[in-house]
């Protein structure tokens, strides 16, 4: 998969899949989740052009699956690794259209294995951006790994340090806030990417009332599950006019209106990106002759 997918692609892919959200010739279905003897199986789907797709994870184990729109089964993939691919990529797009004009600098609160796809994106996508990094745990390990690869980072002192940047990415587990109104500088953006739970905060109420601009993929499943939303919203310091779509970002009608806003994209990860990138993957599998050939008709002949 790493053969023929890049962070380059994804993130182009992605932006024409909100583009074609934003004209209405794209969609995308809220995610489920089926929970059941201490298991949750949770599934996500959208369609774009002539494709349909979804994407379905349980305990580690990702699978996702594409569609032409007549029914035929296109492709069937890993979707662990293409996963991390698109979130980097989606950070980078999101910076790019919300973040202050040439941003210079990113924060990454987090480096398991979405954070550190974060790095690489930032690294391969805003040559010469400076990046500063910060985790709980194996940090200096981690950052060893990274330099290994030719990657500078440089290692925060704390969540106050980490936050002295244009862009700030929070990628991380957590159940409770750390990222404070008062770490921030006028004109930080925030890419909040950890919390698709209820339950798991990052960013403290007072940053969702003091920012700007709030930007989400979909607005009912962050109603359900962007769980920095949803304490604000408990703590009444959250105003949903503020509140947009990413489609009517990428459209351009929605965006920062000067260099000192604080602009937040509270991403959940959606079908929609996923199928995009299932696109993107199957067509490039195509023209290149890679994977593997298998017959699965899902159509049966009538008795």
């Amino acid at each position: 998969m790493q053969k023929i997918l890049n962070f380059k692609d994804a993130y182009e892919a992605l932006k024409e899949a909100f583009a074609l959200q934003y004209q209405k010739l794209a969609t995308n279905t809220k995610r489920v989740r089926t929970s059941f003897h201490g298991s949750v199986l949770t599934y996500q789907s959208g369609g774009l052009d002539q494709y349909l797709g979804f994407k379905v994870f349980i305990k580690g184990t990702f699978f996702s699956m594409l569609f032409n729109d007549s029914g035929e089964p296109l492709l069937l993939a890993e979707a662990d690794l293409f996963s991390r691919i698109r979130t980097g990529a989606l950070s980078v797009l999101a910076s790019d259209y919300l973040a202050k004009a040439n941003y210079t600098t990113v924060g990454i609160i987090g480096l398991g294995k979405q954070g550190k796809y974060q790095v690489k994106a930032f690294h391969e996508l805003k040559q010469g951006i400076k990046i500063k990094v910060l985790s709980k745990e194996k940090t200096e390990e981690e950052i060893k790994k990274i330099k290994e690869e030719g990657i500078d980072v440089e290692r925060a002192k704390d969540y106050k340090d980490v936050c002295n940047a244009d862009v700030i990415v929070t990628i991380t587990n957590s159940k409770n806030p750390f990222v404070k109104y008062e770490f921030l500088n006028k004109g930080t953006h925030i890419n909040a990417f950890g919390s698709n739970l209820p339950e798991r905060v990052e960013l403290y109420p007072d940053v969702l009332k003091n920012a700007d601009l709030i930007v989400v993929e979909d607005i009912d499943q962050a109603r359900e599950e962007a769980g920095d939303l949803i304490m604000a919203e408990k703590m009444n310091m959250l105003d949903w006019n503020k509140v947009k779509l990413f489609a009517e970002v990428i459209g351009g009608n929605v965006k920062r209106k000067s260099e000192e806003e604080i602009t937040i994209f509270k991403s959940m990860g959606i079908g929609l990106e996923d199928v995009a990138v299932m696109k993107l993957l199957y067509e490039k599998a195509k023209k290149y002759g890679i994977g593997s050939e298998i017959n699965i008709r899902g159509k049966w002949p009538v008795a």
